[in-house]
């Protein structure tokens, strides 16, 4: 991550399903949570702390600048901040007596109980946002240890006013809260006096790690904690570990997009935070945890991902504290979930940035997902995501939901465009970066919005029946090396499927036509000659999905949208490196519209049925010319007058017609065409 001061990001972008598979490894931005406290604990330390991997985004710097302002010493050299800080009792009122914490919560809710212990006043303020989330939770708590605090109805600005002096403090909380937890034991650190805290379930213990680091007289058991009258912090030396909450958009993205293989470096998996692993995993999530080491009392290991079929299941609420900021993103998984996905005892999400229950379930309804809405938690029915065009979703401002919107995008096959993403920076400016790193290109479009597409090579080959373009790929593809993604022998297995279900008329099946593209067990295996075998459910078919009644039954279920967005993530996810020959009808058009080479090949009427009269002539089979002639003219007029994707060169295709060529010199032709397109690149 830069040190530099994050960029604006614009206020509007989206996301194509133009990005199949993450590749590579990464290593997130520093954890939120923890960047927060090192800059405080350090303030209030006796000497010299180093801090290493601090999280430059709004939020933390807003928290950075408030400690400044009360008296800490900063200097930032090479990305690591050496903070002098001026012990308990040594804090000094601001400039104007106000801090503005922009729109972090965590910010305001720690800060409030250091000034709740001073002896000058103070106000916290800021923006918009955050002046909409109740601060009742700490208010009431810090009145009962005896300080002066004036809100707006419970909610920002906060001006503390000096107190006649702390009290000590058992309180049992009743929401599982690290920002309240750790509000009241600054609030006691502050003021020297004992502070006990239990909660309903334990939540981050960040706070307890750092001051047990430091030399604080501070004690867990179970779900409550103790801090001792502490008249002294030493200083920290601090590594922050990657934050698991801004890791978990590309974490459930490779889970998600087929083909995706990553690593995640140096990443927090502290026990109270890592609840997200564990839910993803229990979903049938592919993550290996391993070099688990500990950096300053912090659990941390890298992570392998790759990607899964997942399967709904109900989430603990004794798990809802440990991954409270990553339900946005946990409902993007459950959306592709088999299954229905139960979330209970997580009110929190209602008053965090935004209401997220609320904001989450609208975008998610705008895709097509089913979700019923609870006070503390929802129901979300998964196996029905993100089968739509291009959509419009409005993160309301709430940097989680925006992201977790822009992974949503990914898998759709048209553009998901996403309002009030500005708040991306607060907590993950480098966001966009990270995702290239991972082999993601960002194009930049009309109206704010970017396209993402592997940067993996691409030919794609359209062409009428007949026209060769099947042999030409497979040649192709064996010269170059690369993979081979035949599209129409897809259409024609899940044809065979729905005929084995009896569906003779496919278009008064279109729902179980739609389930079977998105759910039918289809892979190809080569022969002992290294020739691509098609299977259904693990049977070779690739001899069944020729017979005449299918290939006449196919170009029917290839003309029902609904079958041709079923099956488009199933043919990108065959883009991988090396490189792909796509052969099809919409390759160029659809699939891969972002392919560096597109080639239509084409052939007369009369040659192609030459052509298939010998093939079938070669197998025993006995057919006119004359009635193949018909059926590929038959044909072509479906393909070319079908709503959906008609059979039509891409506007940057190179058109070849084969009608008097061999096949050796079509392949020549392509190779060359390749050739002068990879050097022009």
């Amino acid at each position: 991550m830069s040190t530099a001061e994050p960029k604006q990001i614009s206020e509007s972008i989206g996301f194509c399903a133009n990005a199949v598979g993450l590749r590579g490894e990464f290593n997130p931005p520093g954890d939120k949570s923890i960047s927060h406290r090192a800059v405080i604990f350090s303030m209030l330390a006796s000497g010299v702390s180093e801090v290493h991997g601090f999280l430059r985004a709004e939020d933390t710097l807003a928290t950075l600048s408030a400690c400044k302002a009360l008296g800490a010493l900063v200097e930032d050299k090479d990305g690591v901040l050496y903070i002098t800080g001026v012990g308990l009792r040594g804090l000094s009122r601001p400039m104007n007596g106000q801090l503005d914490m922009g729109n972090s919560g965590t910010a305001m809710r720690l800060l409030a109980g250091v000034l709740a212990a001073q002896s000058f006043d103070c106000e916290l303020f800021g923006d918009e946002s955050l002046s909409a989330r109740p601060m009742g939770r700490i208010i009431q708590p810090l009145r009962q240890m005896g300080s002066n605090i004036q809100s707006n109805n419970d909610c920002p600005p906060l001006h503390i006013l000096p107190s006649a002096g702390l009290q000590s403090l058992d309180y049992k909380s009743p929401v599982a809260s690290a920002q309240v937890k750790s509000c009241l034991l600054l609030a006691g650190l502050c003021a020297g006096v004992e502070v006990r805290v239990t909660e309903p379930a334990l939540s981050r213990d960040h706070s307890e790690r750092m001051l047990s680091a430091q030399g604080a007289d501070i004690s867990t058991d179970g779900n409550t904690v103790q801090l001792f009258q502490t008249n002294d912090l030493q200083p920290l030396l601090m590594h922050i570990p990657a934050d698991i909450s801004s890791a978990a958009f590309a974490i459930v993205a490779a889970l998600i997009l087929p083909g995706s293989d990553i690593i995640v470096r140096n990443i927090s998996i502290n026990p109270t935070r890592g609840r997200l692993l564990d839910a993803l995993k229990a979903m049938g999530g592919n993550i290996e945890i391993f070099n688990t080491t500990e950096q300053g009392g912090e659990a941390v290991a890298d992570l392998h991902v790759s990607s899964s079929a997942l399967s709904a299941i109900d989430v603990p609420p004794e798990w809802v504290p440990g991954m409270i900021d990553e339900f946005p993103i946990l409902m993007i998984a459950a959306s592709v979930a088999d299954g229905i996905t139960r979330v209970r005892g997580a009110a929190e999400l209602r008053v965090k940035e935004s209401d997220r229950i609320a904001v989450m379930a609208t975008g998610l309804r705008t895709m097509g997902v089913a979700i019923d809405e609870y006070e503390d938690g929802f129901d979300l029915h998964g196996k029905q995501a993100f089968r739509f065009s291009d959509a419009v979703v409005d993160g309301c401002g709430d940097h989680r939901c925006a992201m977790s919107y822009l992974v949503a995008g990914l898998l759709s096959s048209g553009v998901v465009r996403v309002k009030g993403i500005a708040a991306i920076a607060t907590s993950y400016p480098g966001f966009i970066a990270d995702m290239q790193s991972m082999g993601v290109q960002v194009c930049a479009e009309e109206e704010g919005s970017v396209k993402l597409r592997p940067n993996i090579p691409v030919i794609a080959i359209d062409g009428p029946s007949g026209a060769g373009k099947g042999t030409i790929a497979s040649m192709l593809a064996k010269r170059l090396g690369w993979h081979l993604l035949d599209s129409g022998a897809l259409y024609r297995l899940l044809t065979l499927a729905a005929h084995q279900q009896g569906i003779t008329e496919p278009e008064n099946h279109i729902e179980e036509l739609e389930e079977l593209a998105v759910s039918l067990a289809i892979d190809f295996k080569p022969d002992h000659r290294g020739e691509s075998r098609a299977r259904l459910h693990g049977i070779d078919v690739s001899e069944a999905i020729r017979a005449p009644e299918i290939s006449a039954l196919a170009s029917r279920v290839a003309a029902i949208p609904e079958v041709r967005k079923g099956l488009f993530h199933r043919q990108r996810a065959f883009l991988q490196a090396p490189g792909l020959v796509a052969d099809g009808r919409d390759m160029g058009t659809v699939v891969f519209a972002d392919a560096p080479l597109k080639i239509f090949l084409t052939a007369g009427a009369e040659e192609r049925a030459k052509r298939r009269h010998k093939q079938l002539k070669d197998k025993g089979e006995n057919v006119s010319i004359s009635r193949l002639y018909r059926d590929i003219e038959e044909r072509d007029e479906r393909d070319r007058t079908r709503a959906v994707a008609p059979l039509r060169p891409a506007a940057d295709s190179v058109v070849i017609d084969s009608t008097n060529m061999s096949i050796q010199e079509v392949l020549n032709k392509v190779l060359e065409i390749h050739q002068n397109t990879s050097v022009s690149i």
